[in-house]
C-alpha cells in the first residue's frame, strides 16, 4: 500500500485536518503571546528592581544630607575649631560615595561635596592664649570666622537643593 504525502490524498476527513491545522495555529499564537507577555513581565521586573536600587541610593543620600543639615544648624553663627570638625570627614566621604551611586542626583551631590570641602578648609586655627589680642589679630580672626560662616551658608544651600531634588524625584516616581 502506498502512502500519500498529504492526509487528504490518503482519504482522511477534511474536517479533522482543518481542526488539526487550526489547533496547531492556535498553539503557535498562544505560545507567541505567552512569550511576549513574559518579556513584558521581565522588563517590568528589571525596571522595578532598578527603581528599588535608585530608591535605596536616594534614601542613603537623604540620610547623610539630613545628618549634615543637622550639624550645620547646630553650628550656625558659631566659629568652629578643629575639634568640632572631627566627625565631618567621615560624612563627607559617605556623601562622595553616595554621589557615585545615585545617578539621578549626582550633580547636586557633587556640588554638596565641593562646598563641603570648602567648609572643611575653613576650619579656624587653634586659639592662642594671650592676655591681649591686637586689633589686627582680632580682625584676622573675625575675617576667618566670617569666611567659615559663608562656607557654611553655601553648603547649607547646596544641601537644601539636593534634598528638594530628592523629594521631587520621589513625587515623580
Amino acid at each position: 500500500m502506498m502512502f500519500s504525502s498529504t492526509p487528504l490524498a490518503s482519504g482522511a476527513d477534511p474536517g479533522s485536518v482543518i481542526v488539526g491545522l487550526l489547533s496547531g495555529l492556535a498553539g503557535i499564537v498562544f505560545a507567541t503571546l505567552t512569550l511576549r507577555h513574559h518579556r513584558q513581565v521581565w522588563a517590568w521586573t528589571r525596571r522595578l528592581r532598578a527603581s528599588d536600587d535608585v530608591g535605596k541610593d536616594l534614601d542613603d543620600a537623604l540620610t547623610y544630607l539630613r545628618e549634615l543639615a543637622e550639624h550645620l544648624s547646630e553650628r550656625a553663627q558659631k566659629p568652629c575649631r578643629e575639634a568640632e570638625f572631627a566627625p565631618l570627614p567621615r560624612l563627607r566621604h559617605l556623601l562622595d560615595d553616595a554621589a557615585d551611586d545615585a545617578e539621578p542626583i549626582r550633580p547636586e551631590l557633587r556640588t554638596v561635596v565641593e562646598r563641603f570641602d570648602r567648609y572643611l578648609a575653613a576650619v579656624l586655627p587653634p586659639a592662642t592664649i594671650a592676655a591681649r589680642v591686637t586689633a589686627t589679630e582680632h580682625a584676622t580672626q573675625l575675617a576667618a570666622a566670617m569666611r567659615q560662616e559663608q562656607a557654611r551658608i553655601d553648603l547649607k544651600g547646596a544641601v537644601s537643593t539636593a534634598q528638594q531634588r530628592i523629594r521631587a524625584l520621589r513625587r515623580a516616581a
